[in-house]
Order: C-alpha cells, then structure tokens, then sequence
C-alpha cells in the first residue's frame, strides 16, 4: 500500500507540472490540494503500518519465549479385580476393596528450555485426594554430561527411569517399589556422556520423606554411582550402587510414643536390557543391600529381581508381555514375596492404548486382573 500512494504522488506531481507548463492555475491549485491530502493519508497510513509492526514484533517476541514451553501429560483410568483384597468392610483399613475403579494416575508435565541447554520440568499428579509434585528440577548441560539438580527420579535402576507412561505392566516389580518409594529424591547428579565410554552417573541424595513407607534420609547424606554400559546396538549392560543411613519411626502408636531409629540404607543393582530384533524386548535386573527391618533389627538384609518380556506383533498394534518379578526382606518370620505376570496390549493410536494384565502372586497370595485404558495429550 506504502509503494502504491508514493507511485501515484508522483504521478500526481509530475502532472502538476504539465499542468504548470500549460498555465492553468485554477487546475494547479486543485491539484496541489489533492497531493496535500494524499501526504496526510500517506502519513497516516505510515503511522498504522509502525503499529502494526511494533504489535507484530512483541508477538514474535513472546512465542520466542514461550515457542520452549511444552505441556503434556496422560491419564491412566482402571478396573481391578484383586482376590488378595478384603471385602468385608470393617477391613477396609488394610487395603481397597476386591473390585475397583480407579484413577491409577493423572499427570500434568510442564517443560521448558528458557536458555540453550538449561531445562526444567514440572510434574503434577492429580489421582489421589491431593495433589501431588512428582518431579521438579532443572537440568544444565555442561560440556558432554548434564547436571540435574531438584526433586526427581533415582537413577540406579532402569525400571525407576522408565516412566508409567509406557511400562508394560501396571506397576513397578515389588523391588523397585520398596526399596525406590515413589521412586524419587532430591539432590544433584551429574551424568557424562561421552562417546567410546560408558555413561556415567554419580549424585548425592539427602533423602525425601515418603507416604509410602515414612522414612527419611532428611538431614543425613546418601550417594550414588551408575555406570552403563552399551553392547552393539542391541543390548546394554549397567551396575550401580546407592549408599545411605536413612530413620525410621518403628512406634507402635507411632504419633503418642514415636521410636525413631537409624537403618543402613544400601542398593546393589546390576541389569541388562536385549532387544535381538525389533519385535523382542527383554530386560532384567538384580538388587541387594540392606534396608529398615522392625524395632528388634532396624537394618535387615533385602534382595530382589525381576525379568520382563516383551513381543510386539508383526504389523500389529498388539504386544504380548510377561514379567517375573521375587522380593524379600529377611525379618523374623518375613515371607518372600513373588508375582507372574501375563498380559496384552493394544495401541489404538499414537495416544490411546489398552492394556489388559493377569497376576498371580504370593504374600499376599491371590490373583489380580486389570483392565486399564491411557490417553496422552
């Protein structure tokens, strides 16, 4: 439009002169008062075009800003028919009833990269009565490894790191549960990643009170050291190990008379993952070290495994798994808890998936199906 009005301004003006050299004033000073109300126009479009592109440059300026910005997040929605559960009522304080439906987890992830190569994230759960933070922390890279410092996941074992999101089976193996309660804790860990040697992680941990279990590391020290170790392009190997003293209140009215005791809290871990083709899938690993025991022996010994396989169909949305999974805690009289799995999975899109698992378990014995439907956004 800018181009257009100074095209015919100058038509005009250089008509005005014609119109000059034939001696017609009348006609000149008409001319002359139309070129006057054409600059006013030209002056005022000018002016609207600077705003506009005064607008358009702070628009462009905050998705600069917020272009780093990611939400994401799922909801997993479940059936679960649980033999192992009490049905009668008055028993309801020891667990769920037999036959649930239930909001297993809601999660809301936040992410952003104000600055190259500094990251942090945000992780809501909103399943339970409260809402929960599950992750918050901020990631810098330095060099060829990365700082992560805040409230996040422990990372000695593979199937900690995996995120609900895309595990096979509805929960963790009971080793990973009980030795890694809500699989997270606070503090800093440094991983380097540097081609030809293995990726390395070490950190140190000053311990998160947990619902799960209550005991804390809190104003004690743990540390950890991670090494893994790629083989080819189908396999890796890693081994770690996690040291600590964690306290624990072994009360048996625990808010009127609390008895709060230290315990060694220590984690041995080696695993490995294989895929031999793009269909199979199989991952193990192996924990022991010491954890809480009762008031007579607050440190007990502890071990446990797991072994999951996976088999995705050929051109299918299909994938069939099983998963093995033993722990044990030797305090007097403790049983060894073990649990088989079997189940299926169908992906019916990118974002929804159904998952449909059989166990059968022992202390507590009994069979557990679920039914469990995800959607991502």
């Amino acid at each position: 439009m800018h181009r257009l009005v100074a095209v015919a301004l100058g038509g005009l003006i250089a008509f005005s002169g014609v119109v000059a050299a034939q001696g017609n004033p009348a006609s000149l000073e008409a001319l002359q008062a139309e070129i006057a109300r054409l600059k006013e126009r030209l002056a005022q479009l000018e002016a609207q075009l600077a705003e506009v592109q005064k607008q358009q440059k702070a628009t462009e300026n905050l998705t600069r800003r917020l272009q780093p910005l990611t939400v994401h997040g799922y909801i997993q929605m479940r059936y679960v028919r649980d033999t192992t559960q009490p049905t009668e009522a008055a028993n309801l304080a020891r667990g769920s009833a037999r036959d649930t439906f239930r909001l297993r987890r809601v999660r809301l992830d936040v992410r952003g990269e104000p600055l190259r190569g500094v990251l942090y994230r945000l992780q809501l759960d909103a399943a339970e009565t409260n809402t929960q933070i599950r992750d918050a922390y901020l990631e810098l890279k330095a060099g060829d490894g990365t700082f992560t410092f805040g409230h996040f996941k422990v990372p000695l074992l593979e199937e900690v790191l995996e995120s609900s999101s895309v595990r096979l089976t509805p929960e963790r193996a009971r080793v990973s549960t009980e030795l890694f309660p809500g699989e997270r804790d606070r503090g800093i860990v440094y991983t380097l990643r540097k081609k030809g040697l293995p990726e390395i992680t070490a950190g140190f941990f000053s311990g998160t009170r947990s619902t799960e279990t209550q005991d804390s590391l809190t104003s004690r020290k743990s540390w950890l050291v991670r090494l893994v170790q790629p083989i080819g392009n189908k396999a890796r190997l890693w081994l770690g190990r996690m040291d600590g003293v964690g306290r624990r209140n072994f009360g048996t009215n625990q808010n009127q008379n609390p008895l709060l005791l230290d315990f060694d809290r220590e984690r041995n871990a080696v695993g490995f993952l294989w895929t031999p083709t793009p269909s199979w899938t199989m991952r193990g690993e192996w924990v022991k070290g010491k954890d809480f025991g009762n008031d007579a022996d607050p440190t007990v010994d502890v071990w446990g495994w797991y072994l999951l396989l996976g088999y995705r169909l050929p051109h299918s949305p299909l994938t069939l798994y099983g998963k093995r999974d033993v722990f044990k805690r030797k305090v007097a009289g403790g049983l060894p808890f073990s649990r088989n799995g079997l189940g299926v999975q169908y992906e019916l899109n990118g974002a929804t998936r159904l998952n449909l698992t059989w166990e059968r378990q022992k202390n507590p014995t009994g069979t557990v199906w679920t039914f469990q439907t995800q959607v991502r956004y």
